[in-house]
């Protein structure tokens, strides 16, 4: 049996890095997952104006609740991302995971937004630093939005979701052809629109990116009613974009769908087959260094 730390290593990386395999890696999953949502439900509640005013009163209750809240959450993600460095097999299979650079996206925009709201204001806590009237301060805010990419984290705890990654990967070309057909409509109707629409004094199409956006939203079967054309012609264009549309949109979606069925159900059966083989040999393992092979 392997001693010593390449036995605690692949005890540890099995608890961390590999969800579902033993009731300490469903507990282990279980608190990443209570902390993803407490960061994500302080993200949502912090935009409320009933907290927003709150926090923006410094040194108040709800001023410290918010930070440090997500301080503490940013600190368990910090600490899961770097057990899971340390005990990876292969430093190279770390970096080239797509899972751990979300860990790493979601976790680095807390420590820059810290440093930089110091040396903007001098006061680390304030969450109303970055609210520059004049606009200064929009990277701050992109950073704050960057911390919704920790609720990709989950992806993490769900073999069901990672199947359907995969499954859309291997559909790119299937998707490519509905958004190129779904392009080449918004131009043409588009464009059409603006022409036949644009004699009306009251028009709302006065150029053909506000026709794009129109047919955008009309091929899409939503209708917003920002934009609407005023003539009769473009009034039976809209009415015929809609029709049209629906076999522009249905005829690939067939295509997504069939190949979308097919590659779901070989990959859930390729993940089944490999974690029965994994089961199977772990008892026979001889070298520590070898590791089931992570999905990204």
């Amino acid at each position: 049996r392997h001693k010593g730390w390449p036995r605690w290593q692949r005890k540890i990386y099995y608890v961390v890095a590999e969800p579902g395999e033993d009731i300490r890696s469903r507990i282990w999953a279980f608190v990443d997952t209570f902390f993803i949502l407490c960061s994500i439900i302080l993200f949502i509640a912090e935009t409320e104006p009933y907290f927003k005013e709150r926090i923006a009163e410094k040194n108040s209750t709800w001023y410290y609740v918010f930070f440090w809240g997500d301080a503490g959450c940013v600190l368990f993600f910090s600490a899961d991302f770097l057990i899971r460095l340390v005990v990876w097999p292969g430093k190279l299979g770390f970096v080239k995971s797509v899972l751990n650079w979300l860990d790493f996206l979601a976790i680095l925009p807390f420590f820059i937004m810290i440093i930089t709201e110091y040396m903007i204001s001098g006061d680390p806590n304030n969450p109303d630093a970055a609210d520059g009237s004049k606009g200064q301060f929009v990277a701050l805010k992109v950073l704050r939005l960057m911390r919704v990419i920790r609720l990709l984290k989950l992806a993490r705890h769900s073999d069901q979701l990672m199947i359907i990654v995969n499954v859309l990967k291997k559909s790119l070309n299937e998707l490519s052809i509905l958004v190129l057909l779904w392009m080449i409509g918004i131009v043409t109707f588009g464009s059409i629109i603006y022409y036949a629409d644009n004699n009306e004094e009251q028009s709302e199409l006065k150029s053909i990116m506000m026709g794009c956006w129109w047919a955008v939203v009309t091929m899409s079967t939503v209708g917003y009613g920002d934009i609407v054309p005023k003539t009769g012609a473009g009034k039976v264009l809209g009415s015929v974009v809609v029709f049209l549309s629906m076999i522009f949109l249905a005829l690939p979606m067939t295509i997504i769908v069939s190949k979308f069925s097919s590659c779901y159900d070989d990959l859930k059966y390729q993940d089944e087959d490999d974690r029965y083989y994994e089961s199977s040999d772990e008892e026979d393992e001889e070298d520590p260094a070898e590791f089931p092979n992570h999905k990204a």
